[in-house]
């Protein structure tokens, strides 16, 4: 496989010999232009080059802001980059009457710096989930979310600048309102950021960040929720439906849902964390491995989940702010009702076998049998009927079944 720099030396090659060529046989500006722009061999050298000085730009502001990337940041970038293109061809088929070379550019530009943007998000991500974070890798994230917000706004003014003067509906609506997303995008991003410095500069000890991070990122959601709206009346008075806005419109509306019910949840599980998961102790951090599966380091002091697994306080606060599953055996992480749920489940009690010793009581051993030969021959009824008809009707619950009996 080619290399960007050798595929980038051999296009600007050519793209110079050309230009030569151009103005040694024209020898004057507007007809070499004129050459130039008429040529189907030149035209495709100069959009070459172009497209080759974007991906050469996007590379140079990579290394400059984020280093070498991340496996996962890799697998993300992937993923995104294929359904953003799919989104941008159903948008084009709306704006084909503007299709042209700068729209190219301009979508081309536009899917660049979205990438960038999610590569943000994600190392933002990775920042707050790792305790020890070097100096540079903040002086590089905060430049970098100020780099993408100055290029949203260019480009977000470029765009407005047409329908300001023109005061009519074009391709530049379409431009406007996604850098106005991205905009409000790394904002949101940089105000969690800076949560994230605030709670590392308390040592973890503010309880108000996911209060203020779920009013954060409920603000996000309404806001491009109400953009993504205001975008589909626009297109729709002026184009026709945007079948690419319908799939935005459900999953911020969806994400503004499930946002809600994860912040009451956490505030459920998280209300009193002292007190519903307790402290290791020196023999329980000596038997396990005493390394926190969140951040990868050594513990001196954890907290203990029911299903026995140990991790900082502050990483699982911040493991609780996304997800409600125990980080190494995926058991879900439920507040117990009463004492003697939480009893139980830390002693490993199994339901049913207080039941089983009733039932093995002294002196009902002859009525027990009787009743459990019946109970069983009804078990084998119902299973063959079951069987039967398990194609075209659901089973019914086990106690249910076990209550008629």
């Amino acid at each position: 496989m080619i290399r960007l720099q050798t595929y980038a030396a051999f296009s600007l090659l050519a793209t110079t010999s050309a230009v030569y060529y151009a103005f040694s046989s024209r020898e004057q500006f507007y007809p070499a232009m004129v050459y130039l722009s008429s040529s189907k061999i030149c035209f495709v050298l100069l959009l070459n080059t172009g497209l080759v000085a974007m991906c050469t730009t996007w590379q140079l502001v990579k290394r400059i802001f984020l280093g070498t990337l991340r496996e996962a940041e890799v697998e993300q970038l992937n993923e995104q980059s294929w359904r953003e293109v799919v989104e941008i061809l159903f948008a084009v088929t709306i704006f084909r009457q503007d299709f042209s070379v700068a729209f190219l550019a301009m979508v081309a530009a536009l899917l660049l710096v979205k990438a960038l943007h999610w590569l943000a998000q994600k190392r933002v991500d990775y920042i707050e989930t790792t305790p020890s974070v070097p100096m540079l890798s903040h002086i590089r994230i905060v430049s970098f979310m100020v780099f993408l917000l100055a290029v949203d706004c260019i480009f977000l003014s470029r765009s407005l600048m047409p329908l300001i003067k023109n005061r009519e509906a074009s391709v530049a609506i379409f431009f406007s309102f996604e850098y106005m997303i991205l905009a409000t995008s790394t904002v949101s991003i940089f105000v969690k950021y800076v949560f994230y410095v605030s709670d590392m500069l308390m040592e973890g000890q503010w309880e108000k960040k996911a209060v203020y991070t779920f009013y954060l990122e409920l603000i996000s959601d309404l806001v491009h929720l109400f953009l993504y709206m205001l975008f589909f009346v626009a297109i729709f008075l002026n184009y026709g439906v945007p079948l690419h806005l319908i799939r935005e419109l459900y999953e911020t509306f969806r994400s503004f849902r499930i946002r809600v019910s994860d912040y009451v949840r956490y505030r459920k599980i998280t209300s009193n964390m002292n007190e519903r998961f307790p402290d290791a102790t020196a023999d329980e951090l000596n038997a396990s491995d005493a390394t926190c599966i969140i951040c990868r380091e050594e513990m001196t002091t954890a907290k203990k989940l029911l299903c026995g697994h140990l991790f900082h306080v502050h990483c699982l606060r911040s493991w609780l702010e996304r997800q409600h599953t125990c980080p190494t055996c995926r058991a879900p992480i439920v507040p117990p009702d009463n004492g003697r749920t939480a009893s139980a489940q830390q002693h490993g009690a199994q339901p049913g076998v207080q039941l089983a010793a009733g039932i093995g009581a002294p002196g009902s051993e002859g009525a027990t049998s009787e009743n459990m030969n019946r109970r069983q021959a009804k078990l084998e009824a119902a299973a063959s009927a079951a069987s039967i008809y398990g194609r075209s009707f659901a089973y019914p619950p086990t106690n249910t079944l076990n209550s008629k009996l």
